[in-house]
């Protein structure tokens, strides 16, 4: 019983660690008390902000690893919330960007007897040619053309509700002047030094080589 609950322990301290802290300081960001039909959608467009890209930033800020957990409110919770753009001083307000968007998401899919990644895609109403040098890259080491059944392949897609809860959402994000990957993934707190391998999968650009104008691909892990 004693290891059972140690094992616990060092779980939970293990997905805390895992999630990463945002760059907002205390005083961007309200620590809101939830009321009766508060949502996060509400409380984000009551200071202006957009759900689609802001509901990443309030994951990042409550650590949450899943996204189911923004529609888990209880009265009486505190949740972090970002502030209006207006009312924040410094960087934190660029967190994450007006102009960057979510590219696509990534799924763990278990290969089943009889699948070929063509089948697969064409059940999603995708095109698997257009995805095949992504899905080359998300799985080193593995030939697409010969897959094995309960093999784990990470699949790009453009929709998320596939049947899992586990997924990647892919953000992308135009570099700036004088901005670099490693500045930009700090901003979404990620650990550059630590992740840089993984990260390099989903750019096709070195990130030695990343300029002003190029797309930064970032991942997301919930």
């Amino acid at each position: 019983m004693a290891k059972r609950y140690l094992t616990l322990v060092l779980c939970i301290l293990l997905l805390t660690c895992l999630i990463p802290c945002a760059a907002f300081a205390a005083s961007d960001y309200d620590t809101v008390t939830i009321q009766k039909n508060d949502t996060v959608l509400k409380l984000l467009e009551e200071r202006g902000r957009d759900y689609e890209t802001d509901r990443y930033v309030v994951m990042v800020l409550n650590r949450m690893y899943r996204e189911s957990q923004l529609e888990v409110l209880s009265i009486g919770d505190t949740i972090k919330i970002p502030k209006a753009k207006s009312e924040i001083k410094g960087e934190a307000m660029n967190l994450i960007s007006e102009k960057d968007g979510i590219e696509y998401f990534v799924i763990p899919y278990k290969i089943q007897k009889g699948d070929t990644l063509k089948n697969i895609y064409k059940l999603w109403g995708m095109s698997y040619l257009e995805n095949a040098e992504t899905i080359k890259a998300l799985n080193p080491g593995k030939n697409p053309d010969k897959l094995t059944v309960g093999e784990i392949y990470n699949l790009p897609t453009t929709e998320k509700n596939l049947k899992t809860n586990t997924y990647t959402t892919v953000m992308s994000h135009l570099m700036l002047k004088d901005e670099t990957p490693e500045s930009v993934f700090a901003r979404y707190g990620i650990d550059f030094d630590e992740r840089e391998a993984d990260l390099q999968q989903y750019n096709q650009l070195a990130f030695s080589a990343m300029k002003e104008g190029d797309k930064l691909l970032i991942p997301l892990v919930w």
